[in-house]
């Protein structure tokens, strides 16, 4: 595949060449010099006393009127391709002054197009030569064969506006058609695989374009020829003023689609938003519904629940998300990020907290833009939108991201609403009525469908010494470590909770024994480790004793207060059998 599309690639470039070669032929053939270079008089009456400068008059008024007419592009009906009237311009230069001079209007209004291009920065090379070669090289390819075609027809005959000059005119126009749509088509093969819908549009909009700019070219040529200087100057307005209106209408029907799709993505997005109090699923869900709905290959949200500490990640990455919890040590680097306003430099600096779901390895895209979540004016996180290719134009999506992210503000205030009645201000993680009320629920659920899980009572060793010792500002650092951890090493439908002091409770669901071991082997090394680091402990140290409770112990038993005792026991027990220690409910 890489080599078919390098190799269609060259075709389209080709153009160029292939396109000079025809010319260069044209004039240099004996049979065609004459007719290409054409006559140094101008059968227009009114240019007659200028002499040899009459036909540089000419050629300056079409040129002048040519560049004016490819300023103001419009589009056709399917609003896909912008078109102008610049090449009727060429057409009227090819028939009253000389084929050549038509080429070399079309060749250097090309060029005056692509190098406005170049100065705006909407092309930059080398995409910008691969882009002339081909438009260049498709406009000499065109002229130059329909040329040939009304030569063969007209012979060397000046134009006059006969019946034979109609006939060779139809006939070109054929010729113009069928080589500018084959001309098109390497670049169609490497955009598609089916044709037949290039060969609609190629009947149903370019067959009647073509036949309007040339047809404009002919009847300007015969009204400078028929009626006069006057009446071709005004033809040439009337099609100037009809461009540039046309590219007016095609702009306000571009502004006001782009607004109603705008509209149908923010109404689906703030959908998505507002569909969900579980704070998580609900920004993963705002993002997927946003990725889906631009020109991105993933979406990262990061964010912080206002006056607690809790910093939170999502990220988007085609079919793959990723939802979690960033440790306390990354607050540093997220209180460094330049939260000011929306900007490609932002984009970068949130990337960095990202990490690649379908694409490896890690580097910042060379598309990213981010933009900055704003409540009440200060800013508690941001969006980054990110792609793996060039010259993806994010920033002009600047104001739709905008409006998304206030439907996201709203949506987070909406969450942390719900979560200050089921959460605990200092850890972060649920207090305890909301944890009985889930424990509850899951043992009903558990009764009708066998679905097993375990309960896990984690008690502090030791923890007084910290306040007492340290004071109470590194005891609760303590435990929002403690806290961090938990959620980290906790899947998305597990339960943890402080159940009260330095006592913590979990509800691990669908967890088999051995898995439920496992887990507590695993919280009381980290809690051994990470709640508190030597270089703060003073000689001091944390370590958890743990009661465990699995379903399958339970027999039925759905007494709610008989399950927290036997659980409570068993962390007695852990206590009383020289701490950081893990026993089962009997």
């Amino acid at each position: 595949m890489a080599r078919r599309s390098q190799i269609l690639a060259l075709l389209d470039v080709l153009q160029l060449p292939a396109g000079l070669l025809l010319w260069a032929a044209l004039l240099f053939m004996p049979a065609t010099r004459d007719v290409t270079l054409g006559s140094t008089s101008l059968p227009i009456p009114a240019l007659e006393p200028f002499g040899a400068a009459g036909p540089l008059i000419l050629l300056g008024v079409l040129l002048v009127g040519s560049l004016v007419a490819n300023r103001y592009k419009f589009a056709m009906n399917t609003g896909k391709f912008f078109v102008s009237f610049d090449i009727s311009f060429a057409m009227a230069a090819f028939f009253l002054v000389s084929p050549l001079s038509g080429m070399a209007l079309a060749f250097a209004t090309t060029l005056a197009d692509y190098l406005r291009r170049f100065r705006s920065g909407a092309l930059r090379p080398p995409k910008l030569y691969r882009m002339f070669a081909s438009m260049a090289g498709n406009r000499l390819l065109r002229l130059g064969a329909s040329f040939a075609c009304f030569y063969a027809i007209t012979g060397d005959r000046p134009f006059t506006g006969s019946a034979r000059d109609y006939v060779a005119g139809f006939a070109a126009f054929g010729v113009y058609y069928l080589v500018n749509n084959l001309a098109f088509l390497p670049l169609e093969l490497q955009e598609r695989s089916d044709l037949r819908g290039y060969l609609r549009e190629a009947l149903r909009d370019d067959l009647p374009y073509s036949f309007a700019i040339l047809a404009l070219g002919f009847i300007m040529s015969l009204v400078a020829l028929q009626v006069g200087l006057s009446a071709f100057l005004l033809t040439a307005t009337f099609i100037v003023a009809a461009t540039m209106g046309l590219s007016a209408l095609t702009r306000a029907q571009k502004d006001l689609r782009g607004k109603v799709e705008d509209l149908t993505i923010l109404s689906k997005v703030s959908a998505a938003a507002s569909s969900d109090l579980d704070l998580m699923p609900m920004v993963e869900s705002f993002t997927r519904s946003l990725a889906r709905h631009l020109p991105a290959d993933g979406i990262g949200v990061i964010f912080y629940q206002r006056y607690a500490t809790t910093i939170y990640l999502v990220q988007v990455e085609g079919e793959k998300s990723r939802s979690t919890y960033l440790p306390e040590e990354r607050r540093f680097q997220y209180d460094q990020l330049p939260l000011s306003e929306p900007s490609r430099k932002l984009g970068e600096r949130l990337f960095e907290f990202l990490q690649p779901l379908e694409t490896a390895p890690f580097l910042i895209p060379p598309s990213v833009f981010g933009l900055p979540l704003l409540h009440g004016g200060e800013p508690f996180g941001g969006i980054v939108v990110y792609s793996y290719q060039p010259d993806v134009p994010l920033s002009d999506k600047r104001e739709l991201l905008e409006l998304c992210a206030q439907s996201l503000v709203v949506g987070l205030e909406n969450c942390f609403l719900h979560l200050q009645a089921i959460q605990d201000p200092l850890t972060g993680l649920y207090n305890r009525s909301y944890f009985l009320y889930r424990l509850q629920e899951e043992l009903s659920f558990s009764a009708r469908h066998r679905a097993p899980f375990a309960l896990m009572m984690v008690d502090l060793d030791d923890f007084k010494a910290v306040n007492d010792h340290l004071g109470h500002a590194s005891g609760d650092l303590v435990l929002r470590r403690i806290g961090d951890l938990l959620r980290r090493e906790t899947r998305r439908e597990d339960v943890p909770a402080r159940y009260g002091g330095d006592e913590f409770i979990l509800l691990l669901l669908g967890c088999r024994r051995d898995a439920a071991l496992e887990k507590a082997q695993k919280l009381r090394s980290l809690i051994g480790t990470k709640a508190l680091p030597k270089e703060e402990a003073q000689g001091l140290s944390i370590g958890c004793s743990t009661g465990i409770l699995h379903s399958d112990d339970l027999k039925g038993e759905q007494d709610l207060p008989t399950l927290l005792r036997r659980l409570d026991e068993a962390l007695y027990r852990a206590k009383q059998a020289g701490k950081n220690r893990i026993e089962w409910s009997a």
